[in-house]
């Protein structure tokens, strides 16, 4: 394609993805009525994915941990390692890793999920019926991915913060009292502040463009695996996009920064 065929394609696509999403707000308003699909959703997003959230955890921390003591014993600041394993989890590893852990599993799973039905005229049947597509298929999951997301955050920062300990200080030979002592010293509100509304706009991110995707799907079984691929993508960027813009809109809160 030229160059204006692409820059009307993007457009279009904007456009189609603004509309879609002022159609799912506007259908958040009938979402009790449909609260069993929404606990479905809950389930699916949430508690399916504690397995690979809780094992990504374990792996990230211990790597932290590990990395941190050998870097920072060089100069003697080995005892800085629980405030930095704290902020950084907090501030930027937990929510991104965890929305890509459920982008990759979730994620790809209700584009799959909604293309199919889209590609099988599923879709259609639920309009010939008289039920709003978006109403039964998209405003559940972006709910649910907004309040399960950043239970996933907290989740994966706990058990992070345990694993970097085990090794730093079991392994190590770190104190666990320095390592917890300066854990909680530099973890303030404000970098909770970051996990949770990180983590709520990922979830809004990753269901919103999965659904879209699967919205978008036209054609045969290809199509299915065209839109899953194009929402693993689209989500990884759109998290690490909206991370940056976050990052740069929520104060830092450091409790000892200082402007000299």
């Amino acid at each position: 394609m030229s160059l204006t065929d692409n820059v009307k394609f993007l457009i279009s696509l904007a456009g189609d993805f603004t509309l879609f999403v002022f159609e799912t707000l506007c259908s958040g308003r009938f979402l009790w009525r449909r609260r069993g699909l929404f606990l479905k959703q809950c389930e699916l997003i949430g508690v399916s994915s504690l397995w690979i959230i809780l094992a990504a955890a374990v792996f990230l921390g211990g790597v932290l941990g590990f990395q941190l003591y050998v870097s920072l014993h060089r100069f003697g600041a080995e005892g800085l390692i629980g405030g930095t394993v704290g902020v950084s989890l907090f501030r930027e590893l937990a929510p991104v890793m965890s929305a890509i852990m459920v982008t990759g599993r979730a994620g790809a799973a209700m584009a799959a999920e909604i293309s199919s039905m889209r590609v099988s005229e599923q879709v259609d049947a639920l309009e010939v019926m008289a039920i709003d597509p978006i109403e039964f298929l998209v405003s559940p999951r972006v709910s649910a991915g907004v309040l399960v997301m950043p239970l996933l955050a907290v989740l994966f920062t706990g058990v992070a913060s345990v694993s970097a300990s085990i090794i730093s200080c079991g392994v190590m030979g770190l104190q666990y009292s320095v390592y917890w002592n300066q854990y909680w010293t530099r973890v303030d509100a404000v970098d909770m502040l970051h996990c949770l509304a990180k983590s709520a706009v990922f979830g809004l991110v990753l269901t919103w463009v999965g659904c879209f995707c699967g919205f978008r799907a036209q054609g045969g079984a290809k199509a299915v695996g065209q839109a899953t691929r194009n929402t693993v993508v689209a989500t990884c960027l759109a998290i690490l996009f909206s991370d940056y813009l976050l990052t740069s809109v929520i104060p830092l809160g450091f409790k000892t920064l200082k402007v000299m």
